[in-house]
């Protein structure tokens, strides 16, 4: 058994341990919110090391014991607005007992969103989002939605991993679609939500119902981290 002097002498290293991965947290999030930030006020071409750097204020040294390249930084930002939203649609769509329902109301939550907030699509455009997502906890519910869909009997698939290879291949073109191309109708992200539930083998009146249904809005919160970054709208300044 330790004794009192061995704890006290533990404690302080427990701390310093703490506190140096608190800072190692918030110098990660710095340099996110940076990206964000750049991809605000730049096309997402721009978008590049040095910006970042710049918009950070944080020397090259301190970039680079965090992130090695620019794809691995802006894999890093998708993964972590992923997870913002998806984690605000999971729990609006968890009181749906359907499979194939709550696959529907996310995804087209999903789309959207991302209409309402343009810079998710230029992620997705640039990022591979097997990258940004392969970690990320809102691949669990996609995976467990179209399992689940599969085992009922709702979907009609060999493997359920098509399933998800399917739906994550339709979404990540479909955010795309929502930031390239001008004049999408409003129906869009129920058209290609109802498509992806048919490639499922969802019968097509079910697939129609289910796009049909009402869904929520995300309300994202002020404070996160899409909220935070932003582009601020200029006031109009009154004639003279």
């Amino acid at each position: 058994m330790p004794s009192a002097r061995t704890a006290r002498v533990s404690q302080p290293i427990d701390h310093r341990t703490r506190t140096a991965a608190e800072k190692r947290d918030r110098m990660r999030i710095r340099l996110v919110e940076a990206a964000l930030q750049v991809f605000a006020q730049k096309s997402a071409d721009a978008a590049v090391i040095d910006d970042v750097i710049k918009a950070a204020g944080v020397s090259r040294g301190t970039f680079y014991n965090y992130f090695r390249t620019n794809e691995e930084l802006m894999a890093a930002v998708l993964h972590a607005v992923g997870d913002e939203i998806l984690g605000l649609i999971e729990i609006a769509i968890a009181n749906h007992d359907d499979p194939a329902e709550r696959l529907a109301h996310g995804i087209r939550m999903m789309l959207h969103t991302a209409r309402r907030y343009p810079m998710v699509g230029r992620f997705v455009s640039r990022v591979n989002i097997e990258s940004g997502m392969q970690h990320s906890f809102g691949i669990s519910y996609m995976v467990r939605d179209v399992t689940q869909g599969n085992a009922s009997g709702r979907f009609a698939l060999s493997d359920p991993a098509l399933g998800v290879d399917l739906v994550m291949g339709a979404v990540r073109e479909a955010l795309v679609a929502l930031t390239t191309r001008a004049q999408l109708p409003e129906s869009y992200p129920e058209e290609i939500t109802f498509h992806v539930l048919l490639a499922l083998g969802l019968p097509r009146a079910a697939a129609r119902r289910f796009v049909g249904m009402p869904i929520k809005t995300v309300e994202v919160p002020r404070d996160s981290l899409l909220c935070r970054t932003q582009p601020r709208r200029r006031r109009a300044v009154a004639p003279v």
